[in-house]
């Protein structure tokens, strides 16, 4: 009997969770493609707008993880607390933390499944879309963020906007040679390859030197500091943030250290994201079980969603105090979780 109590409360603290999850969703997706509408054009059209808005909502999806999760199993708690089968599984001996421990399982289970999908998949997605979108809609906002850089590699240089997934958008290489310029080319995209370029079939190319042929792709050492930028960190992967993070850590540079803060704060709230969700479920989750005569179930779910937003304004604030002094970042992200634990604990011992 409490075994199939407990499979029913994984099953419906999941299933609300991920109903919440996709109606967030849902109404970020809307929000998005009404003020995409202010970019329409010829070349960037309602079709292409859907399809921006579509391929993006699944990496969107993380930033309401917390939220959809808590929200999931508070109504879940609270469902079946009104149904007594909270009541029953007390009367068998169960403590109120391990209800909502098992609860959690399936939210947990959730989140842990996103941010795999993420990496895996969706973030990759959005960044395509996202650099395909910026390309039909050439928008003034955009072309003002991403003004053109300039590297060098030997008798060349390369000039592009972002480089994303090994992709180059707005690439334009140019060849020295005998210090005058031998030919350039041009297109909206090219791809890196083993430490070579390729270009696009339809890339402008311009001859200056009547000899030269133009080749399909041409060698370049990109340098790991190019491909990104202070924009595009939220949207890296988790493996990618790690490599960045090496790669400043003995940099004693004011803007390479800051950066470094920067990575640092996207690579822990990431990896510390099931157990944020997790806390935050464990904290509030204990409201279910004070005295209906207190208030009312819904009562509690409001307070609850109230308190994660004051959380994760509370985090976010300690991590740009943190990041501002130069102390380390982790503990500005590990504090309000920390805090949501003394809270926990003190909570439950008043159960």
């Amino acid at each position: 009997m409490i075994k199939t109590f407990n499979k029913y409360l994984i099953k419906r603290s999941l299933y609300f969770s991920f109903s919440i999850l996709i109606i967030f969703g849902i109404l970020d997706s809307i929000f998005t493609f009404i003020s995409e509408l202010e970019d329409i054009s010829s070349e960037y059209n309602i079709l292409d707008i859907c399809k921006y808005v579509a391929y993006s909502m699944p990496h969107r999806l993380i930033d309401f993880i917390e939220g959809a999760c808590l929200l999931g199993v508070m109504l879940s708690l609270g469902l079946s607390h009104q149904e007594g089968n909270l009541n029953v599984l007390r009367s068998a001996g169960e403590a109120p933390l391990k209800i909502v421990l098992i609860s959690s399982i399936g939210a947990f289970l959730l989140t842990i499944s996103l941010i795999i999908f993420d990496e895996i998949s969706f973030r990759n997605i959005y960044l395509d879309a996202q650099a395909n979108k910026n390309i039909l809609s050439k928008n003034e906002k955009y072309n003002k963020e991403n003004e053109i850089k300039w590297i060098k590699y030997r008798d060349s240089y390369l000039g592009f906007s972002e480089i994303i997934n090994e992709k180059i958008y707005q690439a334009k290489l140019i060849s020295i040679e005998n210090k005058k310029v031998a030919y350039s080319i041009q297109s909206d995209t090219a791809e890196i390859i083993d430490g070579d370029i390729f270009f696009e079939n339809d890339a402008l190319f311009k001859n200056f030197e009547n000899n030269i042929k133009r080749n399909q792709s041409e060698s370049f050492e990109i340098p790991y500091q190019s491909k990104i930028t202070f924009n595009n960190i939220n949207n890296l992967g988790i493996s990618e943030i790690n490599i960045y993070r090496i790669l400043f850590l003995n940099s004693d540079l004011e803007k390479d250290i800051l950066f470094k803060a920067h990575l640092d704060k996207v690579f822990y709230k990431k990896t510390l994201l099931p157990i944020s969700v997790l806390m935050l479920i464990i904290c509030f989750g204990s409201l279910i079980f004070t005295s209906l005569r207190e208030s009312t179930v819904g009562g509690r779910i409001i307070v609850a969603v109230v308190g994660a937003f004051i959380y994760k304004l509370f985090q976010d604030l300690t991590i740009g105090v943190f990041i501002s002094y130069g102390m380390p970042t982790i503990i500005g992200v590990i504090i309000p979780i920390f805090i949501l634990l003394i809270i926990s604990i003190i909570a439950y011992k008043r159960i």
